[in-house]
């Protein structure tokens, strides 16, 4: 439940898992996107919308409440945001691209 426990940094590193999740999909083969096929580009740019998503939410929420002061939300990491994504633009239009996909299977999922 995500409302619960809701995406922020816990400390964990899960690099490891998301090269599992990026090699196991057959996509470490490739040099670079250009060498993929339609399907693994496809595919390549969901993970990665998805990956981009999470780190987001993960910047978003990076810095814990100072109980000390009173505060009560978690703090945003701009340096963390901007290090993630200002030299890869491409990330964000992955993003973009993943959310444009789940927008078209919610449409065609919907009743007629």
């Amino acid at each position: 439940n995500l409302q619960l426990n809701p995406e922020r940094w816990t400390g964990y590193n899960g690099s490891h898992v998301w090269r599992a999740i990026y090699e196991e999909n057959c996509l470490k083969s490739a040099l670079s996107v250009d060498d993929m096929c339609y399907e693994e580009r496809v595919l390549y740019r969901l993970l990665s919308g998805m990956h981009a998503s999470i780190n987001i939410h993960i910047a978003l929420h990076s810095k814990p409440p100072k109980r000390a002061s009173g505060e009560t939300e978690w703090g945003s990491d701009i340096k963390k945001f901007m290090d993630l994504f200002a030299e890869h633009p491409d990330r964000l239009k992955n993003l973009h691209f993943s959310f444009v996909v789940l927008l078209r299977a919610l449409r065609k999922a919907a009743p007629a």
